[in-house]
C-alpha cells in the first residue's frame, strides 16, 4: 500500500510544530541537527518543507533549503531528514521529488546537497534513483573523518520523474 503523502512549506513556524521538527532532525544528526533557534530564520528567510503522512498527527520528515549566493538559480539542501519510524518506506524519496519539483516551479535551475560517501542509503537515493551527480568532495567538512560529497541535481531533468 502506497502511503498519501502531502509536503508543505513551513511559512509561519508554531512552536509544537517546530519542537517537533527539531526532535526529527536531532535524531537523524545529533548534534548537529536543525535546533528551535536556527529552524524558524530558516522558515522566514530560506525554505523548509515538511513531509506529512495522511492520517498521522505529526511531520514525518523535514528539510532545509537556501539559494546559493555565488549561484543565486541553484539552491543548497541544508538538511534532510526522515523520522525514524518512518524510514525505508520510499517517503525519502517521494519528499525530495516533491522539493525539487516544488524548486523547479520556483524558477530554480539546480540543486545541491552534501553527503558522507559511507551513506549508501542516502547516495542510493540521491544519484541513483534522482540523478544527482558528484561535483566536489569537502575532506574533513565537519571534523576529522567527516568527509562531504558534493552532489548536483538539474533540476530541468524533473520531467522524467
Amino acid at each position: 500500500m502506497r502511503l498519501e503523502i502531502n509536503v508543505q512549506e513551513l511559512i509561519d513556524p508554531k512552536p509544537h510544530i517546530v519542537k517537533a521538527l527539531t526532535r526529527i532532525e536531532r535524531e537523524a544528526f545529533a548534534e548537529g541537527g536543525m535546533n528551535e533557534w536556527f529552524l524558524s530564520p530558516f522558515a522566514r528567510y530560506g525554505k523548509v518543507f515538511v513531509l506529512w503522512v495522511h492520517g498521522v498527527d505529526r511531520p514525518v520528515g523535514v528539510a532545509e533549503c537556501m539559494v546559493i549566493w555565488d549561484d543565486p538559480q541553484c539552491v543548497y539542501l541544508f538538511g534532510f531528514a526522515i523520522d525514524k519510524e518512518w524510514r525505508c518506506k520510499g517517503l525519502g524519496t517521494r519528499f525530495l521529488q516533491a522539493i525539487c519539483q516544488d524548486l523547479q516551479q520556483a524558477g530554480y535551475v539546480a540543486l545541491e546537497l552534501t553527503v558522507s560517501p559511507e551513506n549508501a542509503a542516502a547516495l542510493k537515493i540521491y544519484r541513483d534513483k534522482l540523478g544527482f551527480e558528484a561535483i566536489g568532495f569537502h575532506p574533513d567538512e565537519y571534523g576529522p573523518g567527516e568527509d562531504r560529497l558534493v552532489l548536483r541535481l538539474s533540476l530541468n531533468s524533473m520531467e522524467a520523474m
